[in-house]
C-alpha cells in the first residue's frame, strides 16, 4: 500500500475494556502493524454524564497488558493530537462554522418540547421514521440574527441533501447503500458546544489521516451521516470494515448485561488468564488465517493478518475454547515462569509460611498440565491446606463398588507409619509392593489407596499427592475411613 496506513481505536470512557471493544482494538492494531502503519488510540469523552472514573486508565492498562500498544495516544502524543475529544472542541466549532458558511448546516432554535410534539404528530400521521421538519432552515437571515442576539439556545443541524444516495464498499459487508430520504437533518453541534458522535468522529478521522475504520456492525447506520460530512468537505473517506456480531453459546448477541459470561479483560487478569492466550483467542473472533491452525504468537498474527479474511458470519465466544487455549499457553511456560505466575494465587488464599518453598513448588507443578487459569489452583490445591470434610457421594459409591481392599489398606497404613524416610520414591515403591503382595493392580489397587489417603477419587500422580499431604495427614485420613 502506497500511503501510510493509519487505523484507530476510539473508546468512550463510559465503561471498562470488555471483549467487544478489545476485538475492535486488536483488529485495528493487527491491521496497522501488518502494513508497518500507525495504530492510534483516542478517547471519545464528550458524553460527560456517562463517563466513568478510571475507565481511560483501564482501557490503556489492559490493552498494553494484552500487547496492544498504541503508537499515538494521550500519554504518547504524536503530531495529530490532542487525543481526547474534550480537548478538541475548538476544532469541531471551527469546522461547524465552515459548514454554516457553506450553507450546509444551519441554526436550529427548536426546543425539545417542540421537537417532541412534531415527532408525535408525524407518528400519528403514519410516518414510521419521523424526520426534522426543517422549520429553522426556512428562517430568514434577519430572524436568525435576532434569535442569536437574544441568546436563544440553538443546535447546529446538517442539511441532508435531497435525492442523494450514499454508497460504500465495506471490507466485510461488500456494497452498502443508503438513501438521503430516509435520513432527517441531524444535529452536529449541541447547544452546549459539544459535538455529536457522527460529526466529531469524522473531524477526528479526517484530521488524523485515518485510512481504514474497523468497527462493530452497530455503526453501519452511522456511516451515511459520516459520509455526508466527508463529502461536504470534499475529503475522500476512509475504507470501512464493519465486523460481525460476537454471540454467546446460545447464539445471542454478546451483552455486557449477560451475567453468565465474564466479559471484562480486568476480570480475566484477576482470574489468571495469560495475555498471550486472550490475544490469540480474540484474534479469531471474526477473522481467520488460511489453514486450520489456531495457536499463533503475537508476531505471527501480525505477519498473517489479511483484511480480506474477516468473517461474514457471527463469531461465537466459546468459553471452553478460551480455557483450553489458556491451558495450552500455561503448559508452554517454563517451570520458573509458571511458578512465578501461579504462586501469588495460592499465597492469597492460604498461608504458605509454614511450608517450604520446595513443597510449594512441587504442589504447584503437579497441576501444571491441567490448570486452566491461575485462580483455579486454589480449588485444586485446597485439600492440601484444608482436609476434606467428608467424602463426596460418588466417591463413597466407588468404595462400595470396589472390594477386597480392606487388608491391603490396613497393611499400607502400617507400612506408611513405619516409613522412616518420607520421600516420593519410597511411597511409590510401597504402592508397588502392595500391588505385588496382594495381587492387585490398576483401578483395584490405586483407587482405594487414593480415596483412603486423600479422601478424593481423582487427582494428580498418587505418590506425589501422598508425599505432599504428609505422613500425619495421610494416616489420619486412612483412620477416618477404616
Amino acid at each position: 500500500m502506497s500511503q501510510k496506513i493509519r487505523l484507530r481505536y476510539a473508546p468512550s470512557p463510559t465503561g471498562f475494556l470488555h471483549i467487544g471493544n478489545t476485538r475492535t482494538a486488536l483488529f485495528n492494531y493487527l491491521f496497522a502493524k501488518h502494513y508497518q502503519g500507525v495504530f492510534v488510540l483516542r478517547i471519545e469523552d464528550t458524553d460527560t454524564e456517562r463517563n466513568v472514573d478510571g475507565a481511560i486508565a483501564s482501557q490503556l492498562d489492559n490493552l498494553r497488558w494484552l500487547g496492544i500498544e498504541p503508537d499515538e495516544t494521550i500519554d504518547r502524543p504524536g503530531a495529530y493530537g490532542p487525543y481526547c475529544q474534550l480537548e478538541r472542541l475548538d476544532l469541531y466549532q471551527k469546522y461547524a462554522q465552515e459548514l454554516l458558511d457553506m450553507k450546509k448546516a444551519y441554526y436550529c432554535f427548536c426546543t425539545p418540547t417542540e421537537l417532541e410534539q412534531d415527532r408525535e404528530a408525524q407518528l400519528a400521521a403514519g410516518r414510521l421514521a419521523p424526520r426534522y421538519n426543517r422549520k429553522c432552515w426556512k428562517l430568514s437571515a434577519t430572524e436568525v440574527a435576532t434569535k442569536l442576539a437574544n441568546n436563544t439556545p440553538y443546535n447546529l443541524r446538517f442539511f441532508v441533501p435531497d435525492n442523494t444516495s450514499y454508497d460504500f464498499d465495506d471490507l466485510v459487508r461488500g456494497s452498502v447503500h443508503f438513501e438521503s430520504k430516509d435520513l432527517g437533518d441531524w444535529v452536529i453541534l449541541k447547544s452546549n458546544g459539544i459535538p455529536t458522535y457522527n460529526f466529531a468522529v469524522v473531524i477526528d478521522d479526517m484530521l488524523m489521516a485515518i485510512s481504514y475504520v474497523v468497527r462493530g456492525e452497530e455503526h453501519i447506520s452511522n456511516t451515511p451521516k459520516q459520509l455526508m460530512i466527508y463529502q461536504a468537505f470534499n475529503v475522500t473517506p476512509p475504507i470501512f470494515a464493519h465486523l460481525t456480531l460476537i454471540v454467546n453459546e446460545q447464539h445471542k448477541k454478546l451483552s455486557k448485561r449477560d451475567s453468565h459470561l465474564v466479559q471484562f479483560i480486568s476480570q480475566y487478569r484477576t482470574l489468571g488468564y495469560l495475555p498471550t492466550a486472550i490475544f490469540n483467542f480474540i484474534s479469531l473472533l471474526g477473522w481467520s488465517p488460511l489453514g486450520t491452525a489456531e495457536i499463533f504468537s503475537h508476531d505471527e498474527l501480525i505477519k498473517l493478518f489479511d483484511e480480506k479474511r474477516f468473517s461474514k458470519s457471527p463469531s461465537m465466544f466459546d468459553v471452553k475454547k478460551l480455557t483450553w487455549m489458556n491451558n495450552y499457553y500455561l503448559k508452554q511456560l517454563s517451570d520458573e515462569d509458571y511458578l512465578a505466575f501461579v504462586r501469588p494465587f495460592l499465597a492469597q488464599a492460604f498461608d504458605l509460611t509454614k511450608k517450604t518453598p520446595e513443597w510449594v513448588n512441587m504442589l504447584l507443578l503437579i497441576y501444571k498440565k491441567e490448570l486452566q487459569y491461575g485462580a483455579e489452583i486454589v480449588t485444586l490445591a485446597k485439600s492440601f491446606f484444608e482436609p476434606v470434610a467428608q467424602l463426596a457421594s460418588a466417591t463413597r459409591g466407588m468404595l462400595i463398588e470396589l472390594s477386597g481392599y480392606e487388608t491391603m489398606i490396613a497393611t499400607f497404613k502400617t507400612q506408611l507409619h513405619e516409613l522412616s524416610d518420607w520421600t516420593e520414591t519410597n511411597i511409590k515403591d510401597l504402592i508397588t509392593k502392595m500391588g505385588d503382595q496382594y495381587k492387585m493392580k490398576g483401578k483395584n489397587l490405586f483407587m482405594p489407596i487414593r480415596i483412603f489417603t486423600s479422601h478424593q477419587e481423582h487427582g494428580p500422580e498418587l505418590a506425589k499427592v501422598i508425599y505432599l499431604l504428609g505422613k500425619e495427614q495421610v494416616i489420619s485420613n486412612i483412620t477416618k475411613l477404616q
